[in-house]
Order: structure tokens, then C-alpha cells, then sequence
């Protein structure tokens, strides 16, 4: 095999474990992208309901409730 052969197989093994190095970025972009987006929910793959939607935003409604309650009185 010549120098010129030789170089050529170099440059297609580099050329595929780059191609390896951007899949693995672009894995990475796209599970940070997911992440901000969706928050842990998505990542974990879990969806609230409807009712718990509800009781999560009842009970914040109510800290802050408590919470102006306490600062009107001191």
C-alpha cells in the first residue's frame, strides 16, 4: 500500500469517528433542548394530569394567599 492509499485510510477512520463525536453533540443539544423546555417532566416521561394540574396551582394560590395575609399584617 502506498502513502497515498494510506493517507486515504486515515482520513476515512478520522472521518468516521467524527462523525461519532457529532452524533454524540448533537445527542447531547437535543436532550439539554428537552430539558429546557420541558422541564423534568419530560425528561423523566412523565405528564400530570389534569386534577393534579388543578391541586399543584390550588396549593400555590394558597401560599401566596398566606403569604400577602403575613406581609398586609406586619
Amino acid at each position: 500500500m502506498d502513502k497515498l492509499d494510506q493517507a486515504i485510510v486515515a482520513l476515512k477512520a478520522e472521518g468516521k469517528r467524527l462523525e461519532q463525536e457529532l452524533k454524540q453533540v448533537r445527542s447531547a443539544i437535543a436532550a439539554l433542548r428537552g430539558a429546557s423546555n420541558n422541564g423534568l417532566a419530560r425528561l423523566s416521561g412523565r405528564t400530570l394530569s389534569a386534577s393534579t394540574r388543578r391541586r399543584i396551582a390550588a396549593a400555590q394560590k394558597a401560599r401566596w394567599a398566606k403569604w400577602r395575609k403575613a406581609r398586609k399584617a406586619g
